[in-house]
């Protein structure tokens, strides 16, 4: 296993979880379908390049926290946030 494939494999769990559990949406294929095409993808790039294909590992896991996936599902630290404040 290289050094994107769990930065990438987080950031498709973290997706799916945030629309199973925050949004209540059933099971998106798409998300576990990209996820596994980005995985399959950065590890070619490693062989060419280990630095470049885990940084964009790491990027895509940025984003998927930090940015609205899906409109209509808030990011997860978004997500976060409401719920630490309604406390």
């Amino acid at each position: 296993m290289g050094r994107s494939t769990g930065p990438i494999l987080a950031a498709g769990a973290i997706s799916l979880g945030n629309e199973l559990i925050v949004a209540g949406k059933p099971i998106n294929f798409r998300i576990i379908t990209g996820t596994a095409i980005a995985a399959g993808g950065l590890v070619l790039i490693e062989r060419l390049s280990p630095e470049l294909a885990a940084g964009l590992a790491w990027l895509a896991l940025m984003t998927v926290l930090l940015v609205r996936v899906d409109p209509d599902v808030p990011a997860p630290l978004e997500a976060f946030n409401t719920w630490y404040n309604a406390k």
